[in-house]
């Protein structure tokens, strides 16, 4: 079967994290739709927030091979893998005594609102509108202290 990046596929991969013990939050452009930010639109991937400490359920959810892992994107920050050739992207997100942030290589550090794990739409774990605009927001500031990395 070959599916589409609709609601019915965020809500099938989110499944499938879950039911390997990966409980992420829809972010990014899906986000950014379910919670009435931006219209609805065609989606070129579906990115995610995973909370942890580190990548190892993850990491084992990739070696069983039920996806295709996107080697390419293997970065201490993320994880991606395809189904059905649609991107799936997680992104770790860390916490400490400031709160949560998501640490890119060592070089720059995005630190999310505390209500960012706080939202359900429509049976969905979903980033807060402060998580999801906050990011857009500092995409430039993020993209330039990267640059030398």
């Amino acid at each position: 079967m070959v599916r589409r990046n609709d609601l019915g596929f965020v809500r099938y991969v989110v499944g499938r994290l879950e039911g390997a013990g990966v409980r992420a939050w829809v972010f990014g452009g899906w986000a950014a739709e379910l919670l009435g930010l931006s219209a609805p639109r065609a989606h070129g991937d579906v990115d995610l927030l995973y909370p942890a400490d580190g990548f190892a359920v993850v990491d084992e959810f990739l070696a069983r091979g039920d996806v295709q892992e996107i080697e390419a994107k293997r970065f201490p920050h993320k994880r991606a893998f395809e189904i059905d050739g649609i991107m799936v992207e997680l992104f770790l997100v860390q916490a400490d005594g400031a709160g949560s942030f998501t640490d890119f290589w060592g070089v720059a550090r995005h630190d999310w609102p505390a209500d960012v794990f706080a939202v359900e739409v429509d049976g969905l774990r979903v980033a807060s509108a402060m998580a999801v605009t906050g990011y857009r927001a500092g995409w430039e500031d993020l993209q330039s202290k990267l640059q030398g990395r």
